[in-house]
């Protein structure tokens, strides 16, 4: 049985008349409270057999461990790799700076974008506490 990470959103009709998933990205801290900044919402696009009220989009937790992998390891194993490489060398630290630069960005080139189809909505009945 594979886990599924769930995170509760709202379906809303956008100012296109596109259905949406609205999903909350948390609260804003005390400082942007304060200025009057509000916490900033991500919007999912939904089939259209869906009726508007509360829904949960889920991710696989495995596809997640993917994404993660991708997004963030393969860069930050091109900065230590690049870095590594530079110390291996014996080059000076600015060099060694450099090559970790460089790492980094061909981490930053090497990730992939996934589709959206790793990401389901389901409606409020069928998404269950267990999960």
């Amino acid at each position: 049985m594979t886990s599924t990470l769930t995170i509760p959103a709202q379906l809303v009709t956008d100012e296109n008349n596109i259905r949406v998933a609205e999903v909350a990205s948390g609260r804003s801290c005390a400082g942007c409270h304060k200025a009057g900044c509000q916490a900033k919402a991500y919007r999912f696009p939904v089939d259209t057999s869906l009726s508007e009220g509360p829904v949960g989009v889920d991710i696989n937790a495995l596809d997640f461990g993917l994404l993660l992998a991708n997004s963030l390891g393969l860069p930050l194993m091109g900065l230590l790799l690049g870095a590594g490489l530079g110390r291996f060398w014996g080059v000076q630290e600015g060099l060694q700076l450099g090559l970790a630069i460089v790492g980094l960005g061909v981490g930053i080139v090497s990730c992939r974008a996934y589709s959206q189809s790793l990401i389901r909505i389901r409606r409020k009945e069928e998404v269950s506490c267990s999960s």
